[in-house]
């Protein structure tokens, strides 16, 4: 009577075929038919778990059914799911498939990284091919800079918080802002260096400055948009071509001759417009035998007979418009 054979789930690769002329013994048969039932049984089940269905159903050949069975695939991995894995808050699959050898020192490295993430060809990549900085030190914060120091000898690019005392005694070949706090930005291409320095808010100017080569010397200071002020002397704003206009409202009541101080300094003596803003009825004029000065000035007040104003009052404004550099 035929022996019934059940197949088991297991691959098989050692198998022995009986040759001819051998005595005649079942038993290397039986073994070789239990192997193929063995494998056959095991592609019927690897069939049947790559389909999600029964091994002879037919394959998914809608969208529909590509969804579902992407659905099923999601469904069970190791006892986690795919959006589990997606979602987790830590650098590893829920299941703890992703252990300290594989992201250990070497196991991943910078330049397997910078092609897909960093490394665009019509951008600014911040790596290069070798998996190093593509501008070397170009994205590194500098730190406080609060200290005497020649601006001359910062040449390293990055960003760096300026406070006062690199101002202060002992420095050299800072910008000439009047606030000593802000922000320095150093930019280094080749043998270009370029010195950007921001202060903050109370000073509406950008100073900058560059150099083509550290053993060159520097270009001068130069100031980018206007800085506006005011002060116990009146008001003033300064303009980055060198324009400085100052004025005041209401101003040096009392007899003549009258003394005003500038809000800001000129570099030359500026225009000067000057009108009464009160009672009596006189005019007022500058003291030209006094001379035009460039940080402060004298005026003459005169009653309307022409004589010189005694009295306690007359303030007057004026407006000068010259050049602070």
């Amino acid at each position: 009577m035929p022996k019934r054979i059940n197949p088991q789930d297991r691959w098989e690769d050692d198998f022995l075929v009986p040759l001819p002329g051998e005595p005649r013994n079942i038993g290397p048969l039986e073994t070789l038919f239990q192997r193929l039932l063995n494998r056959t049984e095991r592609l019927k089940n690897r069939i049947a778990a790559i389909l999600g269905l029964p091994w002879d159903a037919t394959p998914p050949d809608t969208l529909a059914g590509l969804a579902g069975r992407v659905s099923t695939l999601e469904g069970g991995q190791g006892g986690t799911t795919l959006a589990a894995h997606r979602s987790a808050s830590v650098l590893d699959h829920p299941d703890g498939s992703v252990i300290t050898t594989k992201i250990a020192n070497g196991a991943v490295t910078l330049n397997k990284l910078a092609p897909s993430i960093l490394g665009q060809p019509n951008g600014l990549p911040l790596l290069n091919s070798a998996g190093a900085l593509a501008a070397q030190n170009a994205y590194l914060d500098r730190g406080y800079l609060n200290s005497p120091i020649d601006w001359n000898t910062i040449t390293t690019a990055g960003v760096y918080r300026v406070g006062e005392n690199a101002f202060g005694p002992g420095s050299a070949n800072m910008p000439p802002t009047t606030y000593r706090y802000g922000v320095l930005v150093v930019l280094v291409s080749g043998i270009t260096v370029q010195q950007i320095f921001i202060p903050h808010v109370t000073d509406g100017a950008i100073y900058f400055r560059q150099s083509w080569d550290p053993t060159y010397a520097w270009s001068q200071w130069f100031q980018a948009g206007y800085r506006r002020g005011s002060n116990s002397n009146g008001s003033y704003i300064r303009f980055a071509d060198g324009t400085l206009i100052c004025w005041a409202l209401g101003v040096a009541n009392g007899p003549d001759p009258q003394m005003v101080i500038y809000p800001a300094a000129f570099v030359e003596p500026p225009v000067v417009v000057v009108t009464p803003s009160d009672w009596p009825p006189a005019h007022i004029s500058l003291d030209k035998n006094w001379g035009l000065g460039t940080t402060h000035q004298r005026f003459r007040k005169y009653n309307a007979d022409g004589s010189p104003y005694t009295g306690p009052y007359f303030s007057f404004s004026y407006i000068a418009i010259g050049r602070w550099k």
